[in-house]
């Protein structure tokens, strides 16, 4: 059998527009990219690292060289389940970081090469039976459309940005708030002026920016403006104090940061509408599946979200959009030049390639 050849290089993507949230705002995002050779077979994985999460391209490079120094590589082609157990324990008893981004980004890899050696699109991994993602009588409407972001920004720049979405297309809106609540009221105005024309959804995301009694406040007036998710309004840690609002709320609540993976899903039954899961959070598509069924046996509803990523790391995550309530997988599009190819954007919905593995090509790279 042929030797794996794993190589780990940056991936700086540039934003087309500076992307803000409640904690800050970037132009560039610092991601590493994880080539495996075997073979004539190149398959791909992406990391996201973010630094609220104690990750960074170094952290993460070293996490995955590693990892992989006295390791048999090849097994996992055979064995994806084994990959995520061997990657648990080292971040948790060797590296003692939990790394999920680095984590994922592997196992990325290995789903991409596994793929393209039994010529089969990831996806299918998923769904063994009925194909999600074949053109029905009512094209992809069986799929949940993306949204795309507006990030925090001045009024003027936060008009081009929306504009912009509209002339893509893009009919889900999901707007970044946090400033307080007279500041991010007059966004929402600017918004609702933009969009009153359009048949457009619009979901707000705090990222832990608000208090109790700003959520309080903000709630009442949310529906107001066609809003149908208030994502993470309190800080990290908080979501307790949401339960005081949750029955009584007029749209769903859903958490981001507070939901890493499967062990946080069952405290936040009762506490909030739903969770929003990312591949970079979870450390692992595998986790990923087990949070998605945890979360239905909890009645919680579901969004598949992502960082700023490449459409290597979107496509990934695409896979299992049919399987969720909600889609946020819009980190591609916000980028200057996607360095892959090969995702379809087809009536707001993300389609993933038909093409084995991720389904998607390196076209362009510093």
């Amino acid at each position: 059998m042929s030797k794996i050849k794993l190589q780990v290089r940056p991936l700086n993507l540039k934003l087309k527009h500076p992307f803000g949230i409640s904690r800050g705002s970037i132009t560039c995002a610092k991601n590493v990219l994880i080539t495996l050779h075997f073979g004539d077979i190149v398959a791909y994985g992406e990391a996201a690292p973010s630094t609220y999460y104690g990750e960074d391209q170094n952290t993460v490079t070293k996490f995955v060289n590693d990892f992989i120094r006295d390791k048999s590589a090849e097994e996992y082609i055979t064995n994806i389940h084994k990959l995520k157990d061997d990657l648990d324990y080292f971040s948790a008893n060797v590296f003692r970081l939990s790394a999920p981004s680095a984590r994922v980004a592997l196992e990325i890899a290995f789903w991409d090469l596994i793929g393209k050696i039994n010529n089969k699109s990831l996806y299918q991994y998923f769904f063994q039976e009925d194909d999600p993602f074949l053109v029905s009588e009512n094209g992809y409407q069986d799929i949940p459309p993306t949204s795309y972001t507006i990030g925090l920004d001045s009024l003027l720049m936060i008009e081009q940005k929306a504009k912009e979405a509209l002339l893509k297309g893009c009919r889900v809106l999901k707007v970044k708030l946090g400033h307080g609540y007279e500041q991010d009221l007059n966004i929402l105005k600017k918004i609702n002026e933009i969009t009153k024309e359009y048949p457009c959804i619009l979901r707000v995301d705090v990222n832990g920016g608000w208090d109790l009694e700003t959520t309080k406040k903000m709630i009442d007036v949310l529906p107001m403006y066609k809003v149908e998710i208030l994502e993470q309004p309190l800080p990290k840690g908080s979501v307790k104090l949401l339960s005081e609002i949750y029955e009584k709320s007029p749209i769903p609540i859903f958490v981001d940061e507070d939901c890493m993976n499967s062990r946080d899903v069952e405290s936040l039954a009762g506490k909030v509408h739903g969770i929003n899961i990312k591949l970079m959070k979870s450390g692992s598509i595998i986790e990923a599946l087990n949070m998605i069924n945890l979360a239905r046996s909890y009645n919680l509803k579901i969004m598949i979200g992502c960082m700023i990523e490449s459409s290597c790391g979107i496509s990934a995550a695409a896979s299992l959009s049919p399987m969720t309530d909600y889609v946020d997988l819009d980190g591609h599009i916000l980028l200057e030049n996607d360095p892959f190819s090969g995702l379809l954007f087809e009536n707001n919905r993300i389609i993933p390639s038909f093409e084995a593995g991720l389904g998607v090509d390196l076209s362009l790279l510093n």
